[in-house]
């Protein structure tokens, strides 16, 4: 490899974090490496609805990114991307000139499909959703009835329902309200409850709602939120004081105006390999990155595992060498909270569920936080 080869990282996602890891185990001389990222830590996905429910510290969700950079010798730019020129090969920042590079790894995740309004709290990113959380605590603690609803029937949308109806009625209950008076609906979109995912899973996530009382709703598609209601495209609507949006991803717009290959939504097109159709010297893992036909969700259980392959192909493209593809796993194992002492689990088409279930993916949650707290 050539000396002073310059790889730039953009964003700090699930992805990024094992380029970090990998590169402080077993660093490339002669390789500058810089992190463009707007914050220090990553919130965990896998964490956020027990933090979200109460029932896990927010500290313990978290990955200290400014300590893997510095493991990785890299420099870490607190700042956030605001255009790329693939060509000239530099990466146009808010705060500051733009950055060159010689190797570029794209992670920066994608914002929410969530309409404009500030009747919605989108899930996307994590610390967006965590710092609406008091504010959402006081309007859902006062004497008056509450209602809430959560956009999406994916796995993000169930767990928050299910934690969203734990925090509030104990914040409720806390400030001397009737935990009772607060309604909960889960509008789980057109796609239905948990789609691509067993029907016996979905059918237990719709028994726990019950037992829950947590309401589900029809599957059409949600509007934009109105003055007290939501309005669906079943020519219906449903009554909500505030709406969590954990619906589809939406591409950044800064990627938008260039020569770098896009998909039809907007994403980075990407070849199994994990690098850019358009650019050899760009790369892209995670919500950011568009595979075609291989139709990868866009979830953090496959950006994780993307995170190996990047690594791997990020040492190889410097070294010249051939470049390894991505497979993305055919049976997920998917453990979704159903409440603080309550977990559904599905892979190979079995489903599990219970309290050891619950157990299980937090030993699993909290593994993976160490995994990356000593690179």
């Amino acid at each position: 490899m050539p000396d002073s080869r310059h790889l730039l990282l953009v964003g700090a996602g699930h992805a990024s974090i094992a380029v970090l890891r990998d590169l402080a185990r077993a660093p490339l001389p002669g390789l500058r490496l810089t992190v463009l990222t707007p914050a220090t830590d990553l919130a965990y996905s896998g964490m956020l609805p027990g933090i979200v429910a109460g029932d896990t510290d927010a500290a313990a969700g978290r990955i200290d990114i400014a300590r893997l950079a510095a493991a990785a010798g890299a420099t870490l730019c607190l700042d956030r991307a605001t255009g790329i020129d693939p060509d000239a090969r530099r990466v146009l920042r808010a705060g500051g000139s733009p950055l060159g590079y010689d190797l570029l790894a794209l992670d920066a995740g994608a914002p929410p499909a969530a309409p404009e309004s500030d009747r919605v709290i989108p899930v996307r990113p994590p610390d967006a959703l965590l710092a609406r959380l008091p504010e959402l605590d006081a309007a859902s603690s006062g004497p008056a009835p509450f209602r809430l609803a959560v956009v999406g029937g994916g796995a993000a949308g169930v767990e928050l329902a299910f934690a969203f109806a734990h925090r509030l009625r104990a914040r409720r209950a806390a400030a001397g309200a009737d935990p009772a008076a607060l309604s909960l609906t889960l509008l789980p979109g057109p796609s239905g409850l948990l789609p691509g995912l067993p029907r016996r899973a979905a059918r237990l996530v719709a028994a726990r709602l019950a037992v829950c009382g947590i309401a589900l709703g029809p599957p059409a598609r949600a509007g934009i939120p109105q003055a007290g209601h939501i309005p669906l495209d079943d020519g219906t609507s449903l009554p909500a004081d505030a709406v969590v949006w954990a619906a589809g991803a939406a591409a950044p717009a800064w990627l938008r105006g260039g020569s770098l290959a896009l998909d039809a939504a907007g994403f980075v097109a990407v070849a199994p390999t994990l690098r850019s159709r358009s650019h050899d010297t760009v790369f892209a893992a995670g919500d950011i990155a568009g595979f075609g036909a291989l139709g990868v969700p866009k979830s953090g259980l496959y950006a994780i595992r993307q995170g190996k392959v990047l690594a791997e192909n990020l040492r190889r493209a410097l070294a010249g060498q051939r470049l390894r593809r991505f497979r993305p796993q055919r049976a997920a194992l998917y453990l979704l909270a159903t409440g603080p002492d309550h977990a559904i689990g599905t892979r190979n088409g079995l489903v599990v569920s219970g309290a050891w279930v619950r157990r299980w993916k937090d030993r699993i949650d909290r593994r993976f936080i160490a995994a990356y707290a000593a690179p």
